[in-house]
């Protein structure tokens, strides 16, 4: 039969039932006829035809039932029968369901949750054409500009660079590049009939005109860059619109295309809008908004141009791998690695000219690679930041979500006990064991599907609040809690492999334990509860064994993540973290030229000392502690650097009073104060570190120094030490070398500050109104960008750290709370058993204290069993974590002895409330127990 026809028949005949009976009636009723009549030939009466008929087909329904059982939809009927006999038995026993349901729906919500933010950080293919042919050139998450150091630093490379690969790609199909950073830029609506619309601040990514070709990326409108558009800095005034920016800046105005948009008071000509979804290369936190040709770097950046040869590293590289390399696997990418690290080096020999020395060819041959990597995924800051805690989150889950299983097959375990007589009356009537099986086991997979969907919501929720702290309040995120189809598909494996490995067992081990022969002995009224095989009652013990080893493991994890970040809150930063707010702000696309930012900078801190509150204010290039710096290499006169001496420095160009506003003590010499001014001699702090480096002596004060910047180099007299302060990351072992110049002796658009600092006498965040009044007036064109504590600036350095203490303890403390639950349901369910032999034991005279002593000592073997075997586990997963540790031993005998503590007084709080009901039986009405 054709096997359409066949399921069609099948589903006729699952859903009309009473009519596929009519018709195998009918179709019984003329076979009898026929066979009567034959044997009426052979001489019988009719009477004894039809007996004979009848005695020869059997029983009428024997022969149906034979009939529907050798179709494939008696076995989805069957499905169907124990389907609804489950959800019936559910409903019966609400309090079982309740806490099997909501056991599952928290550990595979956990797991729902951390998957979904893995699959879109790191999972995700970008969508563009072909992506698993895409590689990058190193991991290409470094942000910012660098000079004097060879390409593949940081996986930066130059202009000139990026223009000869795309020139002679070599094995490749395309290679571009695009800005490592993406600045934010004023951008006006410049259309007749928008000629006072408002400038808006939006993120501007700086790329090759080949960018979106080898990406394999279209637009939704318009086109993208054409190589004659990108031939001279500066002539190329177009741009590419993100499909969110066209959308909530532009109102998705279908005319956009030809349009003209001012961006830093530049025109620029719109040509395309990219597709929905398209985030680029770096789908990020903060996409850009906008794409435009690298040879406008000067007039989105507004300052001089890094275009010239062998100038300045700020652009990250990516490539299309042809379709021959990829069919040649790992040797075609081998190949394909061999031939840039021949390019990368022949661009480092050709700039050191002829008299390079061969130590220095050495170096080049054996030193100087970009190691090419899978690009599918994109570039994502969010998978460098958060993904080695997203995989350890992962991990952390996955007990989770074990210790909830093992929670259920307990339960089921113990409703199997109870439903002991109902198996073996099923037993007894004929039922197979096979049929046993799949009825419990169809039972406890609707549960964890039910678990699953109920985890999937929950998922949504916790995903929510994770995309909120990840991305720390963006209006708009690629990440998002809806689930997709990986996420679901996870889900659904999650909650398909829960139900499988943890009801099987309890399913065969039921099924077993009630055998046909001791059916008679079940039923039997005065039969005890206490029965089952030594395997069965095994089982939850050693399952719960499990739950104290892993929530011993998962408290002592969260212990230290939470000892480690309070290390890292508590340490001395070097500066004062009280009272101070900082804001950020950008002079460039307020329309300042670097002539008129003296006066604005001179303006900003008069007027901001005059605010309410305010002890004192100073503007810097950077905050005390930031994300992102800006250094160079020292050259100290008299000083001869050790080869390859590391010798840079962080630089920070601040204006009087800045070490009085943050609270950066002044160790030796003076501060920079208001009196250095453009004409008097160039001075420069330097922080401990560097004076103790570079003046062992003691003699720092007074002596000169220079630095590598062309525009700036100097000499600068040192005229203080400044103490040392955490200028960068807070997990750094050792302070960084930090040199402070004078804001007002800087020129060009060095002498443009980003950051205000004011030291406030009450709380901070009461200023912030008066400081974005006080900007206006001074200049509505001049914005604030971003204000926050000096608190909230330190919390965002230490996202990472926050993220994982939280949700380890978050995830721990559920662990902690579902072996509790198991042990619970464990010795209730012994108790139970063993209630009868407890009557006897109070009616010849036992103590209640012996009977309390006699339940809460099976608790505190499995305890003790627990810890023997938790601890050494414990202590080889803790060596593996020492890196994300700070200030702390992975060994710390306060965390281990709190968690022991703790896992000691839930497992006897859970044992003492069955215990002390088991101490309080009627030995009466426990000699009545059946």
């Amino acid at each position: 039969m054709n096997p359409l026809k066949n399921l069609i028949t099948g589903l006729k005949s699952l859903f009309g039932k009473h009519r596929t009976e009519a018709e195998l009636d009918e179709e019984l009723d003329t076979y009898l006829e026929a066979s009567a009549r034959h044997k009426q030939h052979s001489g019988l009466t009719p009477e004894a035809a039809r007996r004979a008929a009848h005695a020869e087909m059997g029983s009428r329904n024997a022969v149906k039932h034979q009939v529907w059982q050798s179709r494939w939809e008696s076995t989805a009927d069957g499905l169907l029968q124990d389907i609804r006999l489950s959800l019936r038995s559910m409903i019966k026993t609400p309090g079982f369901t309740l806490v099997a349901l909501l056991s599952l729906a928290l550990g595979i919500g956990a797991n729902t949750a951390i998957f979904t933010l893995i699959n879109q950080v790191m999972l995700r293919n970008l969508p563009v054409q072909h992506p698993e042919q895409l590689v990058t050139f190193g991991r290409s998450v470094g942000g910012g500009i660098n000079g004097g150091v060879d390409i593949g630093f940081n996986d930066l490379v130059t202009w000139d660079f990026a223009r000869q690969l795309e020139a002679t790609p070599g094995p490749f199909q395309g290679v571009a590049a695009y800005s490592s950073f993406a600045p934010r830029v004023s951008v006006r609506d410049t259309d007749a009939n928008n000629t006072n619309s408002p400038a808006v601040q939006l993120s501007a990514s700086m790329v090759s005109d080949n960018y979106f070709t080898v990406l394999g990326a279209t637009p939704l409108l318009g086109r993208t860059f054409a190589p004659s558009e990108v031939e001279k800095p500066g002539s190329s005034p177009v741009a590419v619109l993100g499909y969110h920016c066209w959308q909530q800046q532009l109102a998705s105005d279908p005319g956009i295309l030809g349009k003209s948009i001012s961006i830093n008071s530049t025109p620029f000509q719109v040509i395309g809008v990219m597709r929905p979804g398209f985030l680029g290369i770096k789908p990020d936190i903060h996409p850009p908004d906008l794409y435009v040709p690298i040879t406008m770097e000067s007039q989105i950046l507004l300052q001089p141009p890094f275009l010239e040869p062998r100038s300045v590293l700020f652009l990250h590289a990516f490539a299309r791998r042809s379709e021959a390399s990829m069919a040649a696997g790992s040797n075609g990418l081998k190949q394909d690695q061999l031939w840039l690290d021949q390019q990368t080096r022949d661009y480092i020999r050709a700039g050191e000219g002829p008299k390079i020395t061969p130590e220095r060819q050495q170096e080049i041959t054996h030193g100087e690679t970009m190691k090419l990597l899978p690009g599918a995924h994109g570039v994502s800051y969010l998978g460098a930041r958060y993904g080695d805690v997203l995989n350890v989150l992962m991990a952390v889950t996955g007990l989770v979500l074990l210790i909830a299983c093992a929670n259920l097959a307990n339960f089921l375990l113990a409703r199997a006990a109870a439903r002991q007589r109902e198996i073996a009356t099923r037993l007894a009537l004929g039922s197979s064991r096979l049929r046993i099986v799949r009825q419990s086991l169809v039972e406890t997979l609707l549960l964890s599907l039910l678990g699953g969907t109920l985890g999937l919501a929950l998922a949504f929720v916790a995903t929510r609040a994770l995309i909120a702290f990840v991305t720390q309040g963006a209006e708009f995120s690629p990440l998002s809690p809806a689930p997709d189809a990986p996420v679901l598909l996870f889900t659904l494996a999650v909650s398909l492999c829960t139900g499988v490995l943890f009801g099987l067992v309890p399913a065969i081990s039921t099924a077993r334990s009630t055998t046909r022969a001791g059916a008679a002995q079940s039923l039997n009224s005065n039969t005890r509860a206490a029965t089952g095989s030594p395997a069965a009652r095994l089982f939850p013990k050693v399952l719960v064994t499990a739950q104290v080893m892993l929530s011993l493991l998962l408290l002592i994890g969260a212990g230290l993540f939470l000892r480690s970040l309070n290390n890292l809150q508590a340490q001395d930063f070097g500066f004062e973290r009280t009272h101070l707010l900082l804001a950020q702000i950008n002079p460039a696309l307020g329309g300042y030229t670097p002539e008129r930012i003296p006066a604005l900078n001179q303006i900003l801190i008069e007027r901001l000392e005059a605010l309410p509150g305010v002890r004192s204010a100073s503007l810097s290039e950077t905050p005390p502690i930031s994300g992102g710096t800006w250094g160079g290499s020292l050259i100290i006169p008299g000083y001869t650097p050790r080869p390859k001496e590391d010798m840079t420095s962080v630089f920070n160009r601040v204006s009087g009073h800045f070490f009085e506003t943050t609270g950066i003590a002044i160790v030796a010499g003076r501060p920079i104060t208001p009196s250095d001014s453009a004409t008097s001699v160039k001075v420069a702090v330097i922080s401990e570190t560097v004076a103790k480096r570079y003046f062992p002596k003691g003699d720092a004060v007074g002596r000169t120094l220079k630095i590598s910047f062309d525009d700036m180099p100097g000499p600068y007299q040192i005229v203080g030490i400044a103490r040392d302060s955490r200028s960068g990351n807070p997990r750094d072992p050792e302070p960084r070398p930090t040199t402070y110049f004078a804001l007002t002796q800087m020129t060009g658009t060095n002498s443009a500050a980003s950051t205000i600092e004011l030291r406030t006498t009450a709380d901070p965040t009461k200023s912030i109104a008066d400081l974005r009044r006080t900007i206006a007036q001074i200049d509505p064109n001049l914005s604030i960008l971003e204000s926050r504590t000096i608190r909230e600036q330190i919390d965002s350095m230490m996202s990472q750290e926050q993220l994982f203490s939280s949700l380890t303890a978050i995830f721990s403390i559920l662990a902690l709370v579902l072996a509790a639950i198991g042990l619970y349901g464990v010795i209730s369910y012994s108790v139970v058993r063993r209630t009868g032999e407890i009557g006897i034991r109070l009616a010849l005279g036992a103590q209640t204290v012996s009977v309390l002593w006699m339940v809460l000592r099976e608790s505190l073997t499995l305890l003790s069993i627990g810890l023997a075997l938790g601890l050494p586990l414990t202590l080889t997963v803790t060596r593996l974590i020492r890196g994300q540790l700070f200030g702390l031993s992975p060994v710390d005998p306060t965390t281990f002895a709190t968690a022991i503590a703790i896992v000691a007084a839930m497992t006897v709080l859970a044992a003492w409330l069955p215990a002390r009901r088991a101490a309080k039986v009627d030995p009466i009405q426990a000699l009545r127990c059946d």
